[in-house]
């Protein structure tokens, strides 16, 4: 007679395996930018100096981390069919990360964000509830909004806008700093209109998925010229509120060169070819985001 089965738990091993693929697939060097996002938006809010100030900002930050991996590891989920046709390496695409436990380590992080942000306040709890249903409307939506170009910019622009305010908002609120209110727009913009340098390597596999990137929706060349010169206006811009507030002049400064060099990289054939090098924009743009929000801090904890 054969035993009765016994569930056997999962290997400790295993456990932090998927967990480690989890955050693979949730792109890490968006999870850091993400977090510099947040930490900028409260140290420009008002550096914390109290214990309670720091707590929170710890606090929300870890919060916020969970937010934004659960709306990237879902984004891995719901795009497999491009991801798959455009070659990813990530492993939902790749199947090393099985859909089912995907699934399971997003809710989990959704219920610990939510839970984590509810010890900084209830304000907070809401921002990340908010984050979350952007991640949702954004790649699970009956209509998801990353089939569209509008779709698109306002999720992503909104995402970004709601980082900065929950950094203001756990560093203790207050008056906001305009620096903060003039570094959040031009960031933000700077996400959803140069942030689409990502869809030059997908084509393929989003025009499959029916998906309306500018890429398929403009012809290449058009596309890049328009990318080009959103990035040049979003760093204009600061630029020129940077002539009333000299502090911001090194963030518009490397804000500027980061957009004349993707200009140059973009309208050029050093980011034509093959998909590591049509990736070449989309690296600009990001190295462009560290540079910013790494100075800003700097700025900010020099004070």
């Amino acid at each position: 007679m054969s035993s009765p089965s016994i569930t056997q738990p999962v290997p400790i091993g295993s456990f932090s395996r998927i967990v480690g693929l989890s955050f693979s697939e949730s792109r890490p060097v968006v999870q850091v930018v993400f977090q510099l996002r947040f930490l900028t938006g409260g140290l420009l809010a008002a550096p914390p100096s109290q214990a309670t100030a720091v707590r929170d900002l710890t606090l929300g930050a870890l919060a916020w981390l969970c937010a934004t991996w659960q709306v990237y590891l879902l984004n891995g989920l719901c795009d497999r069919t491009e991801d798959r046709r455009n070659g990813s390496g990530r492993p939902v695409a790749t199947g090393a990360l099985p859909a089912s436990a995907a699934r399971t380590i997003a809710t989990a992080l959704s219920v610990a964000a939510v839970a984590l942000g509810a010890l900084v306040s209830a304000g907070f709890a809401m921002l990340v509830v908010v984050m979350l249903a952007l991640g949702w409307l954004y790649s699970a939506a009956p209509r998801p909004q990353k089939a569209s170009l509008s779709g698109f910019v306002g999720v992503v622009v909104a995402g970004g806008l709601v980082t900065y305010l929950a950094g203001w908002h756990a560093a203790g609120g207050g008056v906001p700093d305009p620096r903060m209110l003039a570094v959040a727009v031009a960031l933000s913009f700077w996400m959803g209109l140069v942030g689409m340098t990502k869809d030059l390597p997908d084509v393929a596999g989003d025009r499959l998925a029916g998906r309306h990137t500018l890429p398929i929706v403009l012809p290449e060349r058009t596309a890049r010229i328009l990318l080009a010169l959103g990035a040049l206006i979003v760093a204009g811009g600061l630029a020129v509120v940077s002539a009333a507030e000299p502090t911001l002049l090194p963030l518009a400064g490397l804000l500027l060169t980061g957009a004349v060099l993707l200009s140059c990289c973009v309208l050029t054939r050093i980011s034509d070819g093959n998909r590591s090098r049509r990736r070449r924009p989309y690296r600009a743009f990001m190295l462009t985001q560290y540079a910013v929000h790494l100075t800003a801090i700097a700025q900010c904890l020099a004070i």
